[in-house]
């Protein structure tokens, strides 16, 4: 049993109030982004608007003294001017004021503006464009040189360029963003408050519950659960939808209890039926010991008197005979039990249209991990079996092949005749098996990969299942990998002739040999990979077939 590490180094609360107030941070930000910069464009549109203002009157102004002066509109008249247009201008708008040619050299006015590098807005005038660069001396000043061309019947013949002192507005946008932000900032507070409330009152149940399972699990470790208090402690009498979950945890644990004490029942009667499993042995060594026992004195009294009196003798091989002719019987009803297998009806089956069946059906979950499956049969494979049953083996191969198969690589599902035999080769590229796996693949409950086997739901019992089929049809079933990255597992059935349209057809001699009793070509079998054992050899290598044709098998 797994225990608990202990408790969480962060709950769910600590989670959602850290998550909120990030958000809350970065909409916060965002937020504060925007109104800075509609504070300051709508800072930057009134300046505009101003400056419109003052370039209208400005050009007035300068066409009205060229015509009392009676000067030319180019740009000497503008020269003689403008001293003129300094005095008439400073004392309407009261700014700071200089007069410049039309390359930006000073004629009149305060050469402090003229001179004063703080942005382009000269530049942009010397080329026609009207332009103002905002400049900050201090951190309540906020300054705003502004150059215009004078165009006169479309020909430029100077520059004005003004000094304007705009503080004032900039400090009520500061002020007004600062408002802003103190009002946000308190919502904010306010909503982060209420919801960590709501968050507490909704996770309390959460918390109970989570103390609850804390609990269950100590008791656990003591064998001492009481599931009907911790059920009532579970329900935290709420109509929503934790209280739904706090309520269907409580029937939970009801159950639970309910089928520990069936668990424990169980466990009993496991118990007992182990112990009649135990009897059952005990009976079966003893019924076949008392007839060994029994031939064995037979045979020594026979032994020792060496045929002087008939009449031993011939109570001796009866008694012999007899017990000899009970405990076959006695092994046939054994056998009988354990393989049921004989009493399965052989048809002659064409393995080749099988494999194709299989590998369409498995196609689409090959295609979830990046594999293909390919089948290669040049020809027909028939044999004698159970069709389902082969098919299982088949579905059983493929299948390892997908979860134990290298993503984004084919999988071989082929065959061939050879010697009498029809063959099946499943052949993935992963990582390979080695000797030891290769003996105990096909024991019950052994995995490769128990981790990753675990995870796709394998339980171990599919290989040790496709050997008894094999046993079952007289058949042979291997796997050789020489620990590089492919795998092949490879079937083997006794061949049954075919002509066109019969299947089982052919001479009498073929049909004899496809007659045969299964259970004797699988005995033959079994004597041979004894053999085979005994001599401490690897399996043979299962010949594999030359690839006469290709195909991508699709559902």
């Amino acid at each position: 049993m797994s225990r608990s590490k202990g408790p969480v180094g962060l709950g769910i609360r600590r989670q959602m109030l850290l998550i909120i107030l990030a958000l809350f941070l970065a909409g916060g930000g965002i937020l504060s982004s925007g109104i800075h910069a509609k504070l300051w464009q709508s800072l930057e549109a009134q300046i505009v608007r101003e400056l419109t203002g003052q370039q209208e009157n400005t050009l007035v102004y300068i066409r009205q003294l060229l015509m009392l002066h009676g000067a030319n509109n180019d740009q000497e008249g503008f020269r003689q001017i403008a001293e003129d247009i300094v005095l008439e201008l400073r004392v309407l708008g009261g700014q700071a004021m200089s007069v410049l040619d039309t390359r930006g050299q000073y004629l009149s006015g305060s050469r402090q503006v003229q001179e004063d590098p703080a942005g382009t807005d000269l530049a942009a005038a010397i080329e026609g464009n009207a332009a103002f660069t905002q400049t900050y001396p201090d951190a309540d000043t906020m300054l705003v040189y502004f150059s215009m061309p004078v165009t006169i019947e479309e020909r430029t013949i100077g520059i004005i360029r003004y000094r304007m002192d705009t503080s004032r507005l900039y400090l009520q946008v500061r002020q007004n963003e600062q408002m802003v932000y103190q009002i946000t900032a308190a919502v904010y507070a306010l909503i982060f408050l209420l919801l960590a409330f709501f968050i507490g009152r909704l996770l309390v149940p959460v918390g109970k519950l989570t103390e609850i399972t804390r609990q269950v699990v100590r008791d656990l470790s003591r064998e001492q659960v009481d599931m009907q208090m911790l059920a009532q402690l579970a329900d935290s009498g709420r109509r929503d939808e934790v209280g739904e979950l706090s309520r269907n945890f409580s029937v939970m644990l009801e159950t639970i209890g309910s089928q520990l004490e069936k668990m424990q029942a169980d466990k009993e009667r496991i118990v007992t039926l182990l112990g009649s499993r135990q009897e059952f042995y005990n009976n079966m060594t003893h019924e076949l010991k008392t007839p060994l026992t029994t031939i064995q004195g037979y045979a020594q009294l026979m032994e020792a008197d060496k045929g002087a009196d008939p009449q031993l003798t011939s109570q001796g091989l009866s008694q012999i005979l007899q017990e000899s002719a009970r405990m076959h019987r006695m092994v046939l009803q054994l056998l009988e039990m354990s393989d049921k297998g004989i009493h399965m009806e052989m048809r002659p089956v064409e393995l080749a249209r099988i494999a194709g069946s299989v590998a369409g059906a498995l196609e689409i979950k090959a295609g979830r991990y990046g594999m293909r499956i390919e089948t290669d049969f040049p020809e027909p494979l028939w044999a004698m079996g159970v069709e389902e049953r082969l098919r299982q083996v088949l579905v059983n191969l493929v299948d390892n092949a997908i979860k134990y198969g290298d993503s984004r690589t084919p999988i071989l599902l082929s065959g061939s005749r050879r010697k009498g035999y029809v063959w099946l080769f499943v052949r993935n590229q992963g990582k390979g098996l080695s000797p030891e796996e290769q003996e105990r693949i096909f024991e019950p409950f052994y995995r490769v990969d128990k981790l990753r086997a675990r995870e796709q739901g394998s339980s171990g019992l599919g290989l040790s299942i496709c050997r008894k089929i094999m046993e079952e049809h007289g058949g042979l079933i291997g796997v050789k990998s020489g620990g590089n990255d492919r795998t092949t597992f490879y079937v083997r059935l006794k061949e049954i002739p075919h002509t066109a349209g019969n299947p089982a057809g052919g001479n009498r001699e073929d049909q004899s040999q496809a007659a045969r009793n299964p259970q004797e070509e699988k005995a033959e079998d079994h004597d041979a990979q004894q053999a085979s054992q005994a001599k401490k050899q690897k399996p043979r290598k299962s010949p594999m077939p030359r690839r006469t044709t290709r195909q991508s098998v699709s559902p």
